[in-house]
């Protein structure tokens, strides 16, 4: 079983709440840093926000803290691997992160889940950065209407180097605040308007809805 589908809600605190946005905080086993689960309801199609996650050129505009993000390698049916440099308070190192995402989409509902996993070996350490080494998170989309969709950002990290836990617990609610509400805003734009092929494994058994317990109507 993986670190998100172990996450239970009764764990967790509410620490956001809007009319459009909840975000709670997690605490992980074996662990001194929270993760988050941002749940937010997005007014456009599902298809615009695939493709906004899908777009990498426009990564820096809208996740939160980050100076660059790009495609390392395509895996045809294990989908990618992506880089990501993200800024880092001074006087603190910014942070490297290497994942590998792979999507499922579920024939019977069209729910996609996009996982992502640590993948710090895949290129050689950069001095000038820390390279974070443990990360899982997921992405979850599902159509509400045909111009609305709920989204689901869930994620843990280890940051590595010299980060004090309570410093980082402090700020965890950042990331998916200002990520999910730079998302809310970018998918208005037209280019999303167009649904994008993404080669999805069709799999309901792939998806993981540990997130269901958290949703409050």
């Amino acid at each position: 079983m993986s670190l998100l589908e172990k996450i239970q809600s009764n764990t967790c605190s509410l620490r956001l709440q809007k009319d459009w946005l909840q975000i709670y905080t997690c605490p992980v086993p074996t662990s001194e840093f929270l993760s988050f689960v941002g749940i937010a309801v997005i007014d456009a199609p599902q298809h615009s926000v695939l493709h906004l996650l899908y777009d990498l050129d426009a990564a820096t505009e809208w996740v939160w803290k980050t100076r660059e993000m790009k495609i390392l390698k395509e895996l045809e049916d294990q989908g990618r691997i992506v880089y990501q440099l993200v800024s880092a308070p001074w006087p603190l190192s910014d942070r490297e992160i290497i994942s590998q995402s792979q999507g499922y989409k579920d024939p019977k509902t069209d729910e996609i889940f996009i996982k992502m996993i640590a993948k710090p070996d895949f290129l050689p350490e950069n001095d000038n950065y820390v390279r974070v080494r443990q990360l899982e998170g997921a992405w979850n989309i599902m159509p509400l209407s045909e111009n609305q969709c709920r989204v689901v950002f869930r994620l843990h990290l280890e940051p590595g180097g010299e980060i004090p836990s309570w410093l980082a617990n402090i700020a965890v609610i950042d990331t998916p605040y200002n990520t999910m509400a730079n998302m809310r805003e970018m998918v208005k734009r037209e280019k999303y308007k167009t649904p994008l092929d993404v080669p999805f494994a069709r799999s309901r058994e792939g998806i993981d809805q540990n997130y269901k317990d958290f949703i409050t109507e």
